[in-house]
């Protein structure tokens, strides 16, 4: 029996299916939230917990910006701390200006939120008092600092945003059990197992959906023609069934008259 050999294209769909892998296993390994100090990928556990000032103040106090403006800014992972009087009581994040001895609130932890883009991870605060105002610490893994947070202050795109770094080893992924402290958050990580059915899952979809394309676009194919090697895949069937059929006849043969 002749089959249909493999049209080019199909290939090439597959080729592209394969060259997506590394991205969408990047884009699937995200850093799901457990505390508001700690998120879990498939690397192991990043972990600020150790950063924490418990005793009612901050880990970072005053610290100015790049500019060398008036305004300084605190911050304290884990645990809330109060500076001043007024908006920053039990706060996660403060903003001051020396200049008027003003402070405003960034955020506390309950509002605290990991976000990973393409190239970086961060953890994201808000406030709302007499403006929204939202203080951003992108983690930067360096297993060589302690803990190095260096403040860029106001971003200019964005009014009422306040941009900062930390640079930590605190900042890498750890392998090993999660945190201790802090309130749970939702089950992290996506097994291996998990990419790969997805990664598989997506492979057929790019298969078919391109497949159905070229042979209703390309070919003029209509009907079950519009399948991609239809004869391919329907003797393949049949070969699973025989298969199947040898496999729990013991190897009798099934279908034939006797001679």
């Amino acid at each position: 029996m002749s089959h249909r050999s493999i049209h080019p294209v199909y290939i090439c769909l597959l080729f592209y299916s394969f060259a997506l892998t590394p991205s969408l296993t990047q884009v699937l390994d995200t850093c799901v939230q457990e505390t508001s100090c700690s998120c879990k990928n498939s690397k192991g556990t990043i972990d600020l917990t150790p950063l924490a000032n418990t005793a009612g103040s901050a880990r970072f106090l005053d610290l100015s910006d790049a500019s060398g403006s008036n305004f300084k800014y605190s911050w304290n992972p884990c645990q809330d701390f109060t500076e001043g009087t007024g908006s920053c009581d039990k706060v996660a994040g403060c903003q001051s200006d020396s200049s008027t001895a003003t402070y405003y609130n960034l955020g506390d932890q309950a509002s605290a939120q990991f976000v990973n883009d393409a190239t970086s991870l961060s953890l994201h605060y808000s406030a709302t008092t007499d403006i929204t105002r939202t203080m951003i610490v992108t983690l930067t893994c360096d297993e060589t600092q302690e803990d190095a947070l260096s403040i860029t202050g106001e971003d200019p795109n964005n009014p009422g945003t306040y941009l900062m770094t930390l640079t930590s080893k605190y900042a890498c992924p750890k392998a090993g059990p999660g945190p201790t402290k802090g309130p749970p958050g939702p089950d992290g990580g996506i097994s291996i197992g998990s990419i790969l059915i997805i990664i598989f899952f997506a492979t057929v979809v790019v298969y078919m959906s391109g497949g159905v394309a070229v042979q209703t676009f390309v070919r003029r194919a209509s009907g079950r023609d519009m399948v991609p090697n239809y004869g391919l895949w329907t003797t393949l069937l049949g070969l699973i069934k025989d298969g199947f059929l040898f496999t729990f006849s013991c190897g009798r043969r099934t279908g034939y008259g006797k001679v």
